[in-house]
């Protein structure tokens, strides 16, 4: 085990589990004497079964994160001349990767067998507005602990970096200092957008990949038996839907769209 590691992997499961039975991060950060990013990370990793030392790196889309993140500032300014030149108009889209990614959260239904009085569970999904490359999990509560973890996983997910989040005005998104999920944003240098209040349409990319994921992955998959069965459907739809969906608005897959961006800024070098 690594020296500067001050948890065993079992320390990491109690934690994960008393996350699950509706201890905070707070008080969990508090009584083991270590950092609320650091419970955020077990807990993120936990949902996968992970609770050993391992390597950081997301490796799903190791060439296509490099590729991006080796960019440079005038690379980066020069693609969005680019970008901005073939912007069309008539409809509102950024015109770089990260430049806004879209969050919300959706309460899902109950599944067959269980009784009224089980607690729901939460999706929360975050969509980038220029490529439509789309990330999703689900959590036990709509907290604003929940969407700062949320937070954490779309970072390391997403290939590129993220300029701004856009969200409606939910208690789990919107708060002052000490807010988790505000906080999370100030530390990666986020800055954050809203909807005018009363215009959730507004937020319209995340509430139409919401309507798609219900339709897509969860009604045509309506016989899931268990809660972890239907967390494992929406991954695998998920990397689908980034991998292999073609969407009409851009003509292309997420990763195909991304892939075009990088080929247009290395012709125009």
């Amino acid at each position: 085990m690594h020296k500067n590691t001050k948890l065993l992997p079992r320390q990491r499961m109690e934690i994960y589990r008393r996350w699950v039975l509706g201890e905070r991060p707070t008080y969990l950060a508090k009584h083991r004497k270590i950092s609320r990013q650091t419970i955020y990370k077990i807990i993120r990793l936990g949902k996968y079964d992970i609770f050993k030392n391992r390597n950081s790196m997301n490796e799903r889309y190791r060439n296509l994160y490099w590729g991006l993140r080796r960019l440079s500032k005038t690379e980066r300014k020069l693609g969005g001349k680019l970008a901005r030149a073939e912007h069309r108009l008539k409809r509102y889209e950024k015109a770089m990767p990260g430049e806004m990614v879209h969050v919300d959260t959706k309460r899902l239904p109950l599944l067959r067998g269980e009784g009224i009085i089980q607690p729901r569970e939460y999706l929360f999904v975050a969509i980038d507005d220029f490529s439509r490359f789309l990330y999703a999990d689900i959590f036990p509560d709509k907290t604003a602990y929940s969407s700062a973890i949320f937070l954490e996983e779309v970072r390391q997910s997403m290939p590129f970096a993220i300029e701004k989040i856009y969200s409606d005005n939910g208690s789990e998104y919107k708060g002052k200092n000490g807010h988790p999920f505000a906080d999370t944003c100030k530390r990666y240098g986020y800055a954050q957008g809203f909807t005018k209040v009363a215009h959730p349409w507004t937020n319209g990319k995340a509430e139409r990949v919401i309507k798609t994921l219900m339709t897509e992955w969860h009604t045509k998959s309506s016989g899931f038996v268990t809660r972890e069965q239907r967390r494992k459907y929406l991954y695998a739809y998920t990397d689908w839907y980034n991998q292999s969906r073609i969407h009409g608005s851009i003509e292309s897959t997420p990763l195909q769209r991304l892939e075009q961006f990088i080929r247009r800024l290395k012709e125009n070098m």
